[in-house]
């Protein structure tokens, strides 16, 4: 945090000794404060495929949360952003979970979405030039390999220095270097790493780009890397120690023919300093090799209004994609699913989706089913077994575009998924889960 803290130092100073008291005052006065209000529920079945549905498995747990947000007006191309949310567990589930192993179904516990802390989400200063701009200090950043998570009442933060460059014609790039991971459990958390703030003495350097220049064809892709001497716990897939590299590029074109088609693919890598470990325990194991690769095809079409995409992903056997940093375990796969995720080793994942929205404005529907096949040596890489797993979700989105109860969404997310012989043990049978989520939201 100090390379942040420093940085945000001297812009506030240049700030301050450049202009006028009244004009800083004016620029407080005309500032804007927003608000969220959130509420979220989790169930799901109790379930002997421990391993494929952690940390959800028997999950009875509900929060609610409030954020404030205030952005001072521009002061001479200068903002001043600050946030802060709140969170209290309702007390759904039996008890909480202790990280006793095997006892998380008992407890009824998903510990992401039962914190009860405050936190201080957001304070950076922004420079606009421009049509592009710099923001140093605590943010929240949504880019496919870097991401604060909103699945949960609590979000997450970075103490980081992000510059997004919009004045490349039909391009947007981002330069980010980040310090700290601030977790969303704050002073709720227990002492384990998965839980605890990532302070990176070395740092994560980013860059990521999206180019619209060719009519009908996106572009997008993202690097990162990073030499921190310490290991990642950035769940489901546990990284160790001496850094890593991660890149993906994805393009995606519409044909230019009547009939609505675009096709899509993407290629994403990552290369180990040591190798995928097998948990988060301290006396953790290495697992597999130290590279992994994803590719991934999708096809994308129309018919009567209803939106249809068709996608595979392949894992190679070596080890598991890291996914997306800052608990989204997988935004660059195609046949990413509620419960189920295609960054496992040796995994072949299929799916199928369609979306309507039945012509009412703010409403969204989508029914989407994957299957999923894995190989032996990709098995025994990953630490999970898919083979042959079958899942299939709904999710329902309406937002109040207007009335009284504008600024009010809803969403509700559930899946159900089917396991061949989970454990991979003779004494066990097939399985299945049933996790579904419910969301209110309020902006104001």
């Amino acid at each position: 945090m100090k390379c942040v803290k420093l940085s945000l130092v001297a812009l506030l100073g240049i700030s301050t000794m450049s202009f006028g008291a009244d004009t800083l005052v004016d620029a407080f006065k005309n500032g804007k404060t927003i608000g969220e209000l959130r509420f979220v529920y989790t169930a799901g079945s109790d379930s002997d495929a421990a391993t494929q549905t952690a940390p959800v498995n028997n999950a009875n747990v509900g929060s609610i949360a409030a954020e404030l947000k205030y952005v001072t007006d521009s002061f001479y191309g200068f903002k001043l952003g600050m946030a802060f949310q709140s969170a209290h567990d309702l007390d759904f589930h039996d008890h909480d979970y202790t990280g006793a192993p095997g006892t998380q179904p008992a407890s009824e516990d998903d510990e992401r979405n039962s914190v009860s802390a405050t936190l201080l989400s957001e304070v950076y200063i922004q420079y606009n030039f421009a049509k592009s701009n710099i923001m140093i200090g605590r943010q929240k950043i949504k880019t496919p390999l870097i991401m604060t998570s909103s699945a949960f009442a609590l979000e997450d933060s970075f103490d980081a220095a992000v510059v997004t460059i919009n004045d490349i014609p039909n391009t947007i790039v981002k330069l980010m270097y980040i310090q700290e991971w601030k977790m969303r459990y704050g002073n709720d958390a227990r002492a384990t790493a998965t839980q605890q703030d990532m302070h990176l003495e070395k740092g994560i350097y980013s860059i990521f780009f999206k180019n619209t220049s060719i009519k009908g064809l996106t572009l997008d892709g993202q690097y990162m890397t990073t030499n921190e001497n310490k290991r990642f716990y950035d769940a489901p897939v546990f990284i160790g120690t001496g850094g890593y590299d991660q890149y993906y590029f994805q393009a995606e074109y519409k044909l230019p023919i009547d009939f609505p088609l675009s096709l899509a693919m993407t290629y994403a890598g990552a290369d180990y300093d040591h190798s995928v470990m097998t948990s988060p325990a301290p006396t953790a194991m290495a697992l597999g090799g130290d590279h992994a690769r994803l590719y991934g095809f999708k096809a994308a079409t129309e018919f009567s209004g209803v939106k249809v995409n068709v996608a595979y992903t392949t894992m190679d056997e070596e080890a598991n994609f890291p996914g997306t940093l800052g608990h989204v375990p997988d935004t660059i796969a195609y046949t990413d699913m509620l419960t189920n995720n295609a960054i496992f080793a040796g995994v072949d994942a299929y799916s199928i989706e369609a979306i309507y929205g039945f012509g009412v404005p703010g409403l969204s529907s989508a029914l989407k089913f994957a299957h999923y096949d894995q190989s032996s040596k990709g098995i025994a890489n990953a630490g999970m077994n898919l083979d042959g797993a079958d899942e299939i979700n709904i999710d329902f989105k309406y937002a109040f575009t207007s009335g009284a109860l504008k600024g009010f969404s809803t969403r509700i997310w559930a899946g159900y998924g089917t396991y061949d012989n989970p454990t991979g043990r003779s004494t066990t049978s097939d399985d299945d889960f049933l996790y579904g989520r419910l969301y209110l939201k309020y902006n104001f």
